[in-house]
């Protein structure tokens, strides 16, 4: 997986960076985050797909395991978006083994993550979180069902659907 984090991000967790061409990439991610009651709102966009995952609470000591619970939690939004077993074992069979960062690519990626983050914010406030875990399913089932449009409104869909339509071509 490869997390492409905003200038923010990248000043709060000071990982090394990697250059890697991400443009048809499925395992591409953008990351953000948004202090929240004195508290992290971390969220992950596949760049391609918009399906997100949400964590809150998130320390800088956390994204030492980040190859644990990142890909724990994307599993479990998987499972809970209605996602089939063999769409989610087909996902994590082409997955790579490491977690690797870089800046963000372009603006509108970060248009995208940044609207993503702020519905996310909103659902916090409207329906709360859970302070004993990090990844936060209830606000990541709401944000990879809502739909999300493209082109001036001209190509409308929900993130978890597309990214089942991406799962299928591999």
């Amino acid at each position: 997986m490869h997390i492409q984090c905003t200038k923010k991000l990248l000043d709060f967790l000071k990982p090394t960076v990697t250059n890697k061409n991400t443009d048809s990439d499925l395992y591409a991610w953008h990351a953000n985050y948004l202090v929240n009651d004195r508290k992290k709102l971390l969220v992950i966009m596949n760049d391609l797909t918009r399906f997100s995952l949400v964590f809150y609470g998130v320390k800088k000591s956390d994204f030492k395991n980040i190859n644990v619970w990142f890909v724990t939690a994307l599993y479990n939004a998987m499972v809970i978006a209605g996602f089939s077993g063999d769409d989610i074992i087909k996902y994590f069979d082409g997955a790579p083994d490491t977690i690797t960062y870089n800046k963000t690519k372009n603006r509108t990626l970060v248009a995208r993550l940044n609207k993503a983050v702020e519905i996310a914010d909103i659902m916090c406030q409207n329906e709360g979180v859970y302070i004993d875990v990090l990844e936060q399913n209830h606000i990541a089932k709401f944000c990879n069902e809502i739909l999300v449009c493209e082109d001036n409104y001209k190509t409308c869909y929900r993130p978890k659907d597309k990214l089942i339509e991406f799962i299928d071509m591999l």
